[in-house]
This record gives C-alpha cells, sequence and structure tokens, in this order.
C-alpha cells in the first residue's frame, strides 16, 4: 500500500446502498470505514450529547432551520456546535490514516485534501425503495414521495451548510447508477482507487 494517505467520499440517495458499497470497499483496499453511526458518536462524546441528541440535530429538515435563521437572525447554536464537532473529527480522522467515509458532508470536509476521490450513488426509485424495504428492514413501506422527502432534506441540510448542491456531478469525481449492482459499483471503485492511489494490497 501506498504510505500517502489517501480518503474517498461517498455521498448517496437514500436507498442506494452506500454503507454496503462503502464498507466492503474498504475492506477490500484494506483502510478504515466510517459512516454516520460512527461519527456521530464521536460528536456526542466531543460535544457532551447523546448520540440520540446528535442524530436529532443532524436529520432536521433544513426548512425549519432556514425559518429560525428569518426569524431570529440566527441558526439553532447546537446544529452548528454539532457540524464544528463533525468538520473537526472528520479531519482528525484524515490526520491519522486513509479512509473510505458515507456522508457527513465528507467530501465538503475533506475539499482542501490532496488524495481525494469523491463518489456519489444515485438509483432508480423503484428499486432504493425495494433494498429499503426487502435488505435494510428499514420499514415495511415506503412510498415515492417519502423517499423523496428523505433525499430533499438530505440535500437541503447539505446545501445549508456547504453551500453546494447535493448530487450535482460538477462537485464530485465519479457518479455511479447502482440499479447496476452493489457488488458491480464496488467492483468499479476498487479498480479506480487501485488505479488512482497507486496499487493498494
Amino acid at each position: 500500500m501506498s504510505d500517502s494517505k489517501f480518503y474517498i467520499t461517498i455521498g448517496r440517495q437514500h436507498g442506494c446502498g452506500g454503507r454496503i458499497v462503502g464498507a466492503d470497499l474498504a475492506e477490500r483496499i484494506g483502510v478504515n470505514y466510517y459512516d454516520r453511526d460512527t461519527v456521530t458518536d464521536l460528536i456526542a462524546e466531543d460535544c457532551g450529547l447523546t448520540p440520540e441528541a446528535v442524530a436529532g440535530l443532524m436529520e432536521r429538515r433544513t426548512s425549519s432551520l432556514l425559518y429560525e435563521m428569518a426569524t431570529l437572525g440566527q441558526t439553532n447554536p447546537l446544529e452548528e456546535q454539532v457540524f464544528i464537532s463533525k468538520t473537526r473529527i472528520v479531519n482528525r480522522l484524515a490526520d491519522e490514516g486513509s479512509f473510505v467515509i458515507v456522508g457527513v458532508c465528507g467530501d465538503y470536509i475533506l475539499r482542501e485534501r490532496e488524495n481525494l476521490l469523491k463518489v456519489f450513488l444515485y438509483g432508480d426509485p423503484k428499486n432504493r425503495i425495494d433494498r429499503i424495504v426487502n435488505v435494510y428492514h428499514d420499514t415495511d413501506y415506503m412510498s415515492e414521495q417519502q423517499l423523496k422527502g428523505m433525499d430533499r432534506s438530505r440535500a437541503d441540510y447539505y446545501r445549508f451548510f456547504t453551500s453546494y448542491k447535493w448530487g450535482n456531478r460538477n462537485n464530485y469525481d465519479i457518479l455511479l447508477n447502482t440499479d447496476v449492482g452493489l457488488k458491480e459499483v464496488t467492483d468499479m471503485l476498487e479498480l479506480i482507487s487501485r488505479e488512482r492511489f497507486g496499487g493498494l494490497s
């Protein structure tokens, strides 16, 4: 493996299998894997909050944040505290070594780092809903409207804290449709990673 640290960030529409792809890819190329659950626990420890409180703050619809800005002239200080803590933690993890990270605005937080590969995964709503229900087992039923709402919430949060448009092809190195299969997507990312970062073991 190359001595130089590198980072692969994976943004994704809900139900695209980002965590499955990310964890498999990290194992294949021999680097650490992080996602929202990992970072949430670290933020909770850093901020003195419960993981549930941190998760709630990161999942709030940004429309409510925009309302707070309009009515109070500022954002909820806890929202800001969580994002600042997240930024600090992701950068600390990056200082420690190479990794694959899913979500948590990783592409934005690490944007100034060298050896960064930014990936975005998308897919057909029906296939994503099937994965959410039958693979994730998150719910027994989800409508396309509910799925759109979840994607919109992610997009709003991302735009609010980064000023970037979530899923915009200009912000990523690679966009992949997971309808071709999660193994196939992981195979492609492994090949690209090995080629780009110098022959991983």
